[in-house]
């Protein structure tokens, strides 16, 4: 039988502008704080020509609700707060019987020279 790793996180709306000079900007405020189950965590690098780009993937299991519902709808407009870094959502599968669904959530680090 494998353990379950419930884990904090926190749940970001995002808002997305520009600024007077035509950039984007994306800012982030906590919309609210649950646990979730976390499985699945893979670290992967991929080293092109001169460069290394990281990216981590994690899948997370919350129960639905309301509030669950609201994101899987609008996938784009919320992120998730986990470790210390931003995750964005990348797809959601729901349960059958909606009693769950599972984020698969993506964090891509800057780009690195080698």
């Amino acid at each position: 039988m494998a353990i379950a790793r419930f884990e904090n996180i926190a749940v970001n709306t995002l808002s997305f502008g520009k600024t007077d000079f035509g950039e984007q900007t994306t800012s982030q405020s906590v919309w609210f704080s649950t646990r979730a189950r976390v499985h699945s965590v893979a670290n992967h690098v991929k080293i092109a020509d001169k460069y290394r780009v990281y990216s981590d993937i994690v899948q997370m299991t919350l129960n639905y609700t309301p509030n669950l519902k609201t994101i899987i709808d609008n996938q784009n407009a919320y992120s998730i707060t986990w470790r210390g870094f931003d995750w964005r959502i990348d797809n959601v599968r729901e349960a059958d019987d909606r009693m769950t669904a599972m984020l698969m959530c993506v964090r891509n680090d800057p780009v690195v020279a080698v």
